[in-house]
């Protein structure tokens, strides 16, 4: 009886250590999955499923408990990657579905037309957009993407964060801006009869720079060199655009030497060791998929050298 009692404790621990093998190895993925530290800004693409809803674009800051939302009115035409043109910002996810691409065309598109890192998106939401400028719309919304409901590129610990997070933030802590009310917005007709919101690019920039400055990145201070690295012409200046949008530092934007062009594939940042891990070389390789390579070029003075490669403008062109 006490041999059975031995055996049968010990299948006991061996399934319960196989379990908990097992609750370790999910938990380990869904922490290498994460799209979202928990510390830095994040910036989120909000498309919901009715129609004629408009998009939105909330900053959540957990240091500062504050989220700022962009409202991006239905009927306002954006330029998207992937070479497919113009298109209704409402529409983007639902065209980019044709190649099961919805979310990516839309934050990828929404990121390279205003100039902003946007990392996340989530879409098909049954939450009005009108409840999702206030907080209450906004914890009831990744409570339903925590349920399932809807879809996003955001892991179950990424919505369980900032559920949390959004808990704790007050109301006052939330504003909002509606891109139709502001000088970089004009109503178009259409030869269809119909009208639509066209953007002014030139005067977005300055709105994009009060906004959604990234306050971590612009006390870090650091000075970036923006260079080219393939032969593709305007990449330095778009991804300079954006760094600056941000709080970055642009000291210079240009062109590599030497004829390196199409050599170079994917995004490189240069620096000094000591500024391997800042949160600056952190967010810049995450935004543009970059990998650091060690010392800075001799000729650049800036902190941080970030070259960008042909990968960025496959993303931009490419189907």
């Amino acid at each position: 009886m006490v041999k059975v009692n031995k055996i049968v404790g010990l299948v006991l621990l061996l399934i319960f250590l196989l379990v908990l093998t097992g609750v370790i190895f999910k938990i380990s993925r869904l922490l290498v999955k994460s799209v979202w530290d928990g510390q830095s800004q994040l910036n989120l693409a909000l498309n919901p499923s009715l129609a004629g809803q408009p998009v939105l674009i909330a900053a959540f800051n957990p240091e500062e408990k504050s989220v700022n939302i962009l409202l991006i009115p239905a009927g306002t035409f954006i330029e998207t990657i992937h070479s497919f043109g113009p298109c209704r910002a409402e529409s983007i996810y639902r065209l980019g579905e044709l190649n099961k691409k919805g979310g990516e065309l839309l934050s990828g598109s929404l990121q390279e037309y205003l100039g902003i890192p946007v990392e996340v998106y989530a879409s098909k939401l049954k939450v009005k957009s009108e409840k999702l400028k206030v907080k209450s719309g906004l914890v009831e919304m990744f409570g339903d993407l925590l349920k399932g409901e809807g879809e996003t590129n955001l892991t179950r610990w990424d919505l369980v964060r900032l559920w949390l997070t959004l808990r704790s933030i007050r109301q006052d802590k939330v504003s909002l801006i509606d891109l139709g009310q502001t000088s970089a917005s004009q109503e178009v007709d259409l030869l269809d009869g119909t009208k639509a919101n066209k953007i002014d690019t030139e005067r977005l920039e300055s709105i994009m720079s009060q906004f959604f400055v990234d306050k971590k990145l612009k006390q870090e201070d650091l000075t970036v060199a923006v260079l080219n690295g393939t032969n593709h012409a305007g990449l330095a200046n778009k991804v300079a655009t954006l760094i600056k949008n941000i709080g970055g530092q642009v000291m210079t934007i240009g062109d590599t030497e030497n004829g390196q062009g199409e050599s170079l594939q994917q995004c490189q940042i240069k620096s000094e060791k000591k500024y391997k891990n800042s949160y600056t070389v952190r967010k810049l390789s995450h935004v543009f998929d970059c990998q650091w390579e060690g010392e800075p070029m001799a000729e650049q003075r800036a902190n941080l050298v970030l070259i960008v490669g042909k990968s960025y403008w496959e993303k931009l062109v490419l189907p």
